[in-house]
């Protein structure tokens, strides 16, 4: 196959994969004009045009963005109805229970640092009534951001050479450290929340992090 043709492949993969995740937001937390939605991670560059704030059916009662200004204001420029804040997802400057629902996709394994996801995890759960949030299966061999199968179970060296021979996302030989979860490892972040795993192929590709409050009011 082509690099332009796994390209493709991997755009229709990406796609179908969020589509499962926007579906299963929808069907359990039914959004309603009054909620008030936090999303932790919001760009205008990364996944443009099919994003939480494509899909969201009230984007104005959003507060969306991030620890990085030019990704934050680049999500301002495309999606112009919602609102914007530059943050540290480990230290957010939000009152207790402030949001009806916090949503963070595919942002907990770029945190890294002793301690920083259990800082993330429980500043989610300290401003939200709920929360969505989502994290590639650490488990899954083939590795979503490098685009090769098991170079996250191999040492730092190793998966500089791996990249440099094989890559075609990443910049060839370099290695973007993450700290991805296992669905064990999300749950004890999350410990009340159910954890969903996410299947687009034959194994699933993403652990979910997900709580509704049961107070909530539906439709």
């Amino acid at each position: 196959m082509s690099d332009s043709g796994f390209r493709r492949l991997l755009k229709q993969f990406s796609h179908k994969s969020r589509a499962k995740k926007f579906d299963l937001f929808g069907s359990l937390f039914r959004p309603a004009p009054e909620d008030r939605v936090l999303d932790i991670g919001a760009s205008g560059e990364v996944f443009l045009r099919y994003t939480f704030e494509d899909i969201y059916p009230y984007p104005e009662k959003i507060v969306a963005g991030g620890y990085d200004p030019a990704e934050v204001i680049s999500a301002r420029r495309y999606y112009p109805r919602s609102h914007y804040a530059v943050f540290d997802g480990c230290s957010l400057p939000f009152p207790d229970k402030s949001f009806d629902v916090v949503f963070s996709n595919a942002v907990i394994e770029h945190i890294l640092g002793e301690g920083r996801q259990q800082q993330f995890a429980r500043e989610v759960m300290r401003v939200g009534k709920s929360w969505f949030v989502t994290t590639p299966n650490y488990w899954y061999p083939f590795e979503s951001h490098y685009h090769l199968p098991f170079i996250q179970f191999m040492p730092q060296w190793a998966q500089r050479e791996y990249n440099r021979l094989l890559g075609t996302h990443i910049a060839k030989g370099a290695v973007q450290e993450l700290a991805l979860l296992s669905a064990r490892r999300l749950q004890r972040l999350f410990p009340a929340s159910r954890i969903v795993k996410v299947r687009v192929t034959f194994w699933p590709e993403t652990l979910v992090a997900c709580y509704v409050d049961p107070g909530r009011r539906w439709a």
